[in-house]
C-alpha cells in the first residue's frame, strides 16, 4: 500500500510517452482525474495543436486566392477598356477622316459649280446670287 501512496501523484508512464495503450483504465479515480487536469492544462481537450492556426491560414488563403481573382479581374477589365478606347479613338480618326473627305468632297462640286456659273455670260437673279454665295463660301474662308 505504500507503493501505491508513493507512485499515485507521479504521472503515468503511457501519459509521459505521449498517449494511452490499452485501455487507459487504472482502476483509481485519482488517475483520471489528475489525467483530466494535465490534458486541460495543455489545453488538449479543446481542440488539437494547431487547429486555430490551421483555420487562420486556411481563411487567409482563401482571403487571398478571392484578392488574387478579384485582381485578375481588376487586370482584365483595364485591359478591355484600353481595347475599347483605342477602338474608339480609330473610329474617331476614320470618321473625321471621312468628314474631311466629305468637305473637300463639298468643296470641290462648289467650284464647279462657281466655275460654270462665272463662265456663263447672262445670269438671271437667282443663278448671280448663287455666284455670289459660292465666291463667299470658297473665298472668304
Amino acid at each position: 500500500m505504500e507503493e501505491w501512496h508513493a507512485l499515485r501523484d507521479q504521472p503515468r508512464y503511457d501519459s509521459q510517452v505521449g498517449g494511452s495503450i490499452g485501455s487507459g483504465s487504472s482502476g483509481s479515480k485519482r488517475s483520471h482525474d489528475s489525467d483530466a487536469c494535465s490534458s486541460n492544462s495543455v489545453g488538449s481537450s479543446t481542440h488539437p495543436t494547431g487547429r486555430e492556426t490551421t483555420k487562420k491560414q486556411g481563411k487567409k488563403k482563401s482571403k487571398d486566392a478571392a484578392l488574387e481573382e478579384v485582381e485578375r479581374e481588376w487586370v482584365e477589365f483595364k485591359q478591355f477598356k484600353e481595347q475599347e478606347l483605342e477602338q474608339l479613338k480609330e473610329l474617331t480618326l476614320v470618321q473625321e477622316e471621312k468628314n474631311k473627305l466629305m468637305k473637300e468632297k463639298t468643296e470641290a462640286k462648289k467650284m464647279k459649280m462657281y466655275l460654270k456659273l462665272s463662265s456663263e455670260e447672262h445670269l438671271d437673279d437667282w443663278k448671280k446670287e448663287l455666284l455670289e454665295k459660292l465666291e463667299r463660301e470658297l473665298f472668304e474662308n
